[in-house]
């Protein structure tokens, strides 16, 4: 049991033995509330969890050059925050407006890609096989989140299509439901025009163990198989 009222005598406070309380007051694991709220804060970053957080923090306070990482850390945060946005014709990342790929007279115009997050654009521009445009729809539809039709650009899609050269569309979006979703109402919006559109094969990966493969994979794979 409890002990109840066993620091009764002190009315509560007994010169900070009131367990947890005092300790938490005391600012929780590491006695110092300002370094609890900046790993919390790392903590929310993708890919961190608090104990990643943890030594992130305790590196930029007390590690070699400790002082020099975390200044330099904050001006470079503070530079990229000033000088990155969203390109306004395309939406990839950039810090020109337009960004560089829509400006540049070597892309393929006629082909468009689209893909659900900015961040979607860095692998396929990395590998450096696509020479088209991009247009990014900052998400994909989800009824179950509340992300609806009228909550993405498919206005300004149409638009870009418009206005450019484009005969053929394609989707690099996530082989998710969501993903799904999105393609087959983009397939229906653009339905009356005569464009080409695709989306990207799916199936085993390169290196990938059969024995391993899922079933919704599989069953993908032998859907788009091709002749050899």
């Amino acid at each position: 049991m409890e002990r109840g009222n066993g620091g009764g005598n002190g009315n509560g406070n007994g010169n900070g033995h009131a367990g947890g309380n005092g300790f938490g007051a005391d600012g929780g694991e590491f006695q110092s509330p300002a370094l609890e709220r900046l790993v919390r804060s790392l903590s929310r970053l993708p890919g961190l969890g608090r104990k990643s957080a943890t030594r992130v923090a305790l590196h930029l306070l007390t590690g070699g050059g400790a002082a020099a990482h975390a200044e330099e850390l904050t001006e470079t945060l503070a530079e990229a925050r000033r000088q990155v946005r969203t390109c306004s014709s395309c939406g990839a990342i950039t810090e020109p407006d337009p960004c560089r790929i829509c400006c540049s007279e070597r892309r393929d115009r006629s082909q468009l890609c689209v893909v659900a997050s900015p961040v979607d654009v860095l692998p396929i521009e990395k590998a450096g096989f696509f020479r088209g445009r991009y247009f990014v729809l900052g998400g994909l539809l989800s009824p179950l989140d509340g992300v609806r039709a009228q909550d993405l650009p498919f206005d300004r899609l149409r638009e870009r299509l418009q206005d450019g050269p484009v005969t053929e569309l394609i989707m690099a979006l996530d082989a998710s439901v969501e993903g799904e979703t999105t393609a087959l109402y983009i397939q229906r919006l653009l339905s009356s025009s005569e464009l080409q559109m695709s989306r990207l094969a799916t199936g085993i990966p390169v290196g990938g163990a059969l024995a391993y493969t899922d079933e919704v994979t599989l069953q993908r794979a032998f859907q788009f198989r091709r002749s050899f």
